[in-house]
């Protein structure tokens, strides 16, 4: 009894420092960003994506119906999400499936430039996977991705997905509301100011 007691403990302290640790990584990109800046931290296939000096500008479109967020680098990355379903912000936090269980409306689409002069890029797309806005006010999103990416080219080829994960920090949104309020988008939503 004694052992499990002491192994209990043991994974719960392993998974709130985890998570605690994460939370400090969200707050300290949170900290380096200006008004309507993002910090999209994303690894494919174990390998950073954009560059550590990528600062995103971004837009956000909020309806009842869908939220789409546009991210665009200096380097000319741009990541685009879209959370759709009716009432999608109603969820603390709020979690939306990514693939065959999922709403179509929701997708994740991340691409850069690799080749200025040719003007040759590399894109991905969420094939299967999940995410999670741990916050989401008027002032602070933060989104985690998990899950698998197929290149654009690969997309319908499920033996070609690889995995990839990260963190997406937007500092005071630029906001673009359709057919509904600030107060209704973020009143039931989860904020951790």
């Amino acid at each position: 009894m004694t052992r499990c007691l002491l192994l209990f403990f043991a994974l719960f302290v392993f998974s709130c420092s985890s998570k605690d640790s994460s939370d400090q990584a969200a707050d300290q990109l949170f900290q380096s960003l200006k008004e309507n800046e993002a910090k999209i931290v994303v690894t494919i296939n174990g390998k950073a994506f954009y560059p550590k000096e990528s600062v995103f500008s971004g837009q956000a479109l909020l309806s009842d119906q869908i939220m789409s967020l546009t991210f665009t680098d200096q380097f000319g990355g741009k990541t685009m999400i879209n959370l759709g379903g009716e009432k999608w912000y109603a969820g603390k936090p709020i979690k939306k499936v990514i693939g065959a269980d999922g709403p179509i409306e929701t997708s994740i689409k991340m691409g850069k430039i690799i080749d200025k002069i040719n003007m040759i890029g590399e894109g991905y797309m969420m094939a299967e996977g999940e995410i999670t806005a741990t916050s989401f006010s008027k002032d602070k999103m933060v989104f985690r991705i998990k899950g698998k990416v197929g290149k654009y080219s690969d997309f319908q080829q499920p033996d070609k997905y690889i995995p990839a994960e990260g963190i997406i920090v937007y500092k005071k949104p630029k906001l673009s509301l359709g057919n509904i309020t600030e107060k209704e988008i973020f009143s039931s939503s989860i904020s951790t100011q």
